[in-house]
């Protein structure tokens, strides 16, 4: 808990206790008009039943919020539990006042206690979060109907026959798993509660889900929300039902590496014809807000896995050239996103993630 004072209040920066969550409410609606009043009914009913809140309080008046959601994430051969940043908001009244900055500050000093390995948002401007560290790492992909999609014979389940059948959200769960396995090494992994949260969600905006079926199996799903502008929620599928488009959208989620020595984990080395079963790459990393990330390293690779072993700034290592990079930079290369020159006569030798697939909205 950080205490301090503001004029005649007392400020306290802290997680806010079960009771206290709903006190958001006034905040969300002012920072986010856009939200329906049913999806933030749903949201406050939903997502604050095992999410945090870091908010700046004074009193029972938040200030500044961040919303911690909690979401198992498949990271290649790894489960991690990962938080999702949403709901970042400052009462417009008490803009530019360094409030935000407390906040992260306190959530990344947490995070970085708790080994996480990262933690990533929706960014509404990425300007506002660059400056701390985070970085892109997923475009979302464009799918369209394929040339299979709709064709006689085959069989669309609506959202009211989906519900009222048995057992219906396991079978999506794991073919939504399934799916994502086969295209993707980072993604949320679903089950049961994920897919009725999913349910409940596009409801709110008074969606409609579909399942597309071939003969006895399900080959593909589509969603549709939005009360005022109708939009495309998910479609997910393969060819010849759904097609991918060659062309990527937009950069869409930003992350951060909390704790490298977590996160390198979950990197190896290629499986190349070239006998190499071991490296060692003398590392400098720049980290100016998480110090257990900052100096130099010896980043021990395997075909299996990898760790960081901490050196001394002064140790002499003549002879060997250092990889220096910035935990931004870091980031967006080992999620596979973009190679850094400096890490350039890595790319083939360091085997970085394949396919990041990040499309939760809170």
């Amino acid at each position: 808990m950080i205490v301090f004072s503001k004029g005649q209040g007392v400020l306290m920066v802290d997680y806010l206790k079960e009771e206290e969550k709903f006190w958001c409410r006034n905040l969300w609606e002012e920072a986010f008009p856009e939200d329906s009043k049913e999806f933030v009914n749903y949201y406050f009913k939903e997502k604050l039943k095992d999410n945090r809140v870091l908010a700046l309080k004074e009193g029972e008046k938040i200030d500044a919020m961040i919303h911690l959601n909690p979401y198992l994430l498949n990271v290649r051969n790894l489960q991690w539990n990962v938080d999702y940043l949403v709901g970042v908001a400052t009462d417009k009244k008490k803009r530019h006042r360094g409030y935000m900055r407390q906040l992260l500050h306190r959530m990344m000093a947490d995070m970085s206690q708790e080994k996480v390995p990262f933690c990533f948002l929706m960014p509404a401007d990425e300007a506002i979060y660059r400056p701390f560290g985070f970085t892109f790492i997923f475009r979302k992909p464009i799918f369209k109907p394929g040339k299979k999609w709709g064709l006689e014979g085959q069989k669309v389940v609506s959202w009211t026959e989906f519900i009222q059948k048995e057992d219906m959200t396991r079978k999506v769960a794991w073919w939504m798993n399934d799916w994502l396995k086969s295209r993707y090494e980072v993604y949320g992994i679903r089950d049961k509660v994920y897919v009725e949260r999913l349910m409940d969600e596009i409801a709110s905006e008074d969606g409609c889900f579909e399942l597309l079926y071939e003969g006895d199996s399900l080959v593909a799903m589509r969603s549709f929300w939005g009360r005022e502008k109708r939009e495309e929620r998910l479609l997910y599928g393969n060819s010849p039902y759904v097609e991918e488009e060659k062309e990527l959208g937009k950069p869409a989620i930003m992350a951060r590496i909390i704790s490298a020595e977590s996160f390198v984990r979950v990197i190896r080395l290629r499986n190349l014809e070239n006998g190499v079963y071991k490296k060692v790459i003398p590392l400098s990393l720049t980290d100016p807000l998480i110090p257990k990330n900052q100096g130099k390293w010896l980043w021990h690779l395997t075909r299996e896995t990898s760790w960081l072993e901490k050196i001394l700034e002064d140790e002499n290592r003549k002879g060997e050239e250092i990889l220096a990079l910035t935990i931004e930079e870091f980031t967006s290369w080992l999620f596979g996103y973009d190679v850094p020159l400096g890490a350039a006569c890595y790319k083939d030798l360091v085997e970085c993630m394949d396919g990041v697939f990040l499309d939760e909205i809170v």
